[in-house]
């Protein structure tokens, strides 16, 4: 466990610049690291934790920087997860939010005496997910901190946080890599097949440029659930399939339960989510809506789809794309409710075909 190597900058800035003896003991008492996901906020924020903790930092001589030891007792409990001084909170397994009750046990635990006879760390994720109630228990340590203890809060969605948590922390927004820095750890993370810079930057471009979310995409089954949505989405164009007959088969794979691979049959099934068929429609008509404005490959998402697409705006109507966007946008509320999942799908795909001219 580490940086990555896009983080070596803001490393330096929270860790290394910190430990130098003019500014050892100036660390914020809270720190709130912002950015989407998929760049890496949860191991930065765990590996600081442990060179907060850590009893004998040193310079590091491959990175120049300073950084945990590894070895002193503190290292050693951390690494096996039992760290005395240590306190993680996140959404329970079973809900979505992070309830009053577990920040009030935060807080009990936050005012006592560190068992290693140094800081304690608090690690909050995502912050986003507290309710209104555990916010303002929060918000009160936040304003009375407790000696020696520094919380660390991660969020996908700062402008979700309240106000006042924000203005109690030190922010550190956290900016996608540079393209070319992710493109060659994405490269050297891949299998040696996937492993070549068009696959990288594929799919980092799929990913928004998020390099831990383009790793996950080559791990599962994404890119083929986009791939058969994208087909889908040409032959209704092209009038080899209605739109409703298409609705109605992805209707039913999002429907498909996942089993494992002893019960598989010998036709691979994949697992649609209702999610996945309106990301990815989503994903087509911004590429369109980019290419009606004449912008560059580069700027797609759905780049290996550049040439179809390209001519696809050349057939469809740019008010009626926008229109369905629209719609797209209504249904990722929609799909949280009780909607008809396969009427959904119709509606939007009869829509589709009547984007053209």
């Amino acid at each position: 466990m580490t940086y990555f190597p896009w983080q070596l900058p803001v490393w330096q800035k929270l860790y290394s610049n910190h430990f130098s003896t003019a500014k050892s003991d100036h660390f914020p008492h809270a720190l709130l690291l912002a950015g989407i996901a998929g760049i890496g906020k949860k191991q930065l924020a765990f590996y600081l934790a442990k060179g907060l903790l850590c009893q004998s930092p040193k310079n590091n001589h491959q990175s120049g920087q300073m950084e945990p030891c590894h070895l002193c007792r503190s290292c050693q409990l951390y690494d096996l997860a039992n760290h005395p001084d240590f306190y993680h909170i996140t959404t329970p397994d079973d809900k979505k939010v992070i309830p009053v009750d577990a920040i009030r046990e935060l807080i009990q635990w936050s005012v006592l005496t560190s068992q290693m006879g140094g800081k304690k760390i608090i690690i909050i994720e995502p912050a986003e997910a507290m309710n209104a109630n555990a916010s303002n228990s929060l918000l009160k340590t936040l304003e009375e901190p407790v000696s020696n203890t520094i919380i660390i809060l991660l969020t996908n969605k700062k402008q979700v946080l309240l106000p006042t948590i924000i203005s109690r922390c030190q922010t550190i927004d956290l900016a996608l890599p540079e393209k070319q820095i992710a493109i060659q750890w994405l490269q050297h993370s891949l299998q040696h097949e996937q492993g070549t810079a068009e696959s990288a930057q594929l799919l980092l471009s799929l990913a928004s440029g998020a390099p831990l979310l383009a790793l996950d995409l080559s791990r599962g089954e994404q890119l083929e659930v986009r791939n058969i949505i994208i087909n889908h989405l040409l032959a209704i164009i092209n009038e080899s399939v209605d739109p409703v007959s298409v609705a109605e088969l992805l209707f039913k794979q999002t429907r498909t339960k996942k089993t494992n691979a002893k019960s598989r049959s010998k036709t691979k099934q994949l697992n649609f989510s209702t999610y996945d068929v309106i990301y990815w429609i989503d994903s087509v008509l911004s590429d369109l809506a980019r290419l009606s404005q004449n912008c560059q490959q580069n700027t797609l998402t759905n780049i290996d789809f550049h040439e179809s697409l390209q001519l696809l705006s050349d057939r469809l109507d740019l008010k009626s794309i926008l229109q369905l966007s629209d719609l797209i946008n209504k249904a990722y509320y929609e799909i949280q409710g009780s909607v008809n999942i396969n009427l959904l799908f119709e509606r939007l795909l009869i829509d589709w075909k009547n984007c053209i001219k």
